[in-house]
């Protein structure tokens, strides 16, 4: 009995060991941190400029949504004129109001005018209109550095035909503006962190 006895007493003092060996640090194989929080890890991500909280890609980049804005200015003119009539201004002030939000365009004004005169004199009578529609948008407030104008004379008709109401639809300045208005795409997020401290 006494065999068995010692035998109980060595058995669990031989499995453990006098000296301790010192706990390791456990190291991860791959970096995983996410310096941008968007999701994707660093070593994986193509742009790490991502905003907060934005939709991005498996690459990290954040999906971007675009609106086109586009502002057209259509002025008419009576036979032989190239003074712009009052109603018309309602198209020079809005025009002038999306080129002061979209301070990096620039504005082509077209003239043209009907087929009746000559081909020199109805070129000369186009760039009188449109150095009418500059002047009214330099009025209005935009830089003329941002305007240029170009005289068509009767070279591009909006209607053929030698009736009044084509002459009338081809008396015209005419001018467009396009830009590109991009915003990042925001992700839904129903966690939120909130500061309860009173």
């Amino acid at each position: 009995m006494k065999k068995w006895m010692m035998l109980a007493l060595i058995l669990p003092l031989s499995a453990c060991s006098l000296t301790a060996e010192p706990e390791q640090e456990t190291r991860a194989a791959y970096d995983l941190s996410d310096i941008d929080r968007d999701g994707v890890i660093t070593a994986r991500d193509n742009c790490l400029d991502s905003v907060g909280n934005s939709e991005v890609d498996n690459d990290g980049c954040g999906d971007k949504k675009y609106k086109a804005l586009q502002q057209d200015i259509i002025i008419l003119f009576d036979h032989d004129r190239s003074v712009i009539k009052r109603q018309f201004q309602g198209e020079i002030n809005k025009m002038a109001s999306f080129m002061a939000q979209n301070v990096e365009l620039k504005l082509l004004i077209e003239g043209h005018t009907s087929q009746v005169g000559t081909e020199q004199y109805n070129l000369a009578l186009s760039k009188r209109r449109a150095e009418a529609a500059r002047g009214a948008l330099i009025k209005a407030g935009i830089n003329n550095s941002r305007l240029e104008i170009i005289g068509y004379g009767e070279t591009k008709p909006l209607l053929m035909g030698d009736d009044e109401q084509s002459a009338a639809k081809n008396r015209r300045v005419v001018g467009a503006l396009t830009t590109i208005e991009e915003n990042d795409r925001m992700r839904w997020n129903v966690y939120s962190v909130e500061n309860n401290s009173q």
